[in-house]
């Protein structure tokens, strides 16, 4: 809002003293420069500032990632003492992370008087942190503040719907999926259809598989077309889909384990 009153100041203020020099037609015109010049040098200025608090936000998540990675590493020359104990310092490491990005977004907050839709795309990103810590109650107070427009956001309103068992599910998807194409919308029909199956309505899920057909062949959702088509309903399976279906913390993911042997 802030922002806006400066652009229109600073075009009132071309046109009032070009009109004293040149009169009303010249006054119009630098009056309309005045704004657009005043919007493109403010624009500039913040998309810079905000673009270097969104680079920070990756780093930590960056910096947290290749820390699990070191842990995982040292996971497998010197195995923990159980499954349980590894996943909890990788979700330490995790949690860490997400609590410091979430704590450098509050730094987006001087912004907000510059730029009315920021506070809705801060919160879109705020919303998937929360998710990760699976605090759900704040995750669904952000739902209505925030603007979802990627594949996961949506992923994860639908996830909370089908949580509390909400009616609106069927709604919500159908008018969100037919924005996404290709892998997106696959991971979007695949995720609709794996709570339909849990729904007990396995030609529901089949259904929405068979209307993202057209728009793509993906391999996750062509082989659940074929186990559902098959009434192989107890195989479906959104697996291959990776850590973007389990980030939505539906599934827990399947570990192998295996024995170890000590050597005397």
């Amino acid at each position: 809002m802030l922002g806006f009153f400066i652009i229109i100041g600073c075009g009132v203020i071309a046109a009032v003293f070009s009109t004293r020099e040149w009169g009303t037609g010249w006054g119009m015109t630098c009056g309309v420069l005045g704004v657009l010049l005043a919007w493109a040098v403010l624009g500039l200025l913040l998309r810079r500032r905000i673009a270097a608090r969104q680079q920070r936000v990756q780093e930590i998540m960056q910096a947290a990632q290749i820390k699990a990675n070191r842990q995982i590493e040292m996971f497998q020359r010197r195995p923990p003492s159980s499954e349980k104990a590894a996943r909890q310092i990788l979700e330490k490491i995790q949690f860490d992370a997400v609590r410091g990005a979430l704590a450098e977004l509050e730094n987006f907050r001087v912004f907000y008087k510059w730029n009315l839709m920021l506070p809705k795309q801060i919160n879109a990103m705020k919303l998937q942190l929360y998710y990760q810590l699976r605090e759900y109650g704040k995750v669904d107070e952000l739902i209505p503040k925030s603007f979802l427009f990627d594949v996961q956001s949506v992923a994860i309103r639908l996830a909370r719907l089908y949580r509390r068992g909400d009616a609106a599910l069927d709604k919500v998807y159908r008018s969100s999926v037919r924005r996404f194409k290709g892998d997106n919308r696959a991971f979007l029909a695949s995720v609709y259809a794996w709570m339909k199956v849990k729904q007990d309505q396995p030609q529901a899920a089949l259904q929405a598989l068979l209307d993202s057909k057209n728009t793509t062949d993906n391999p996750v959702m062509m082989e659940n077309i074929e186990r559902l088509t098959n009434g192989k309903i107890k195989h479906y399976s959104n697996s291959g889909f990776g850590d973007i279906w389990y980030a939505l913390a539906l599934e827990e993911p399947k570990v192998r384990t295996q024995r170890q042997q000590r050597g005397f």
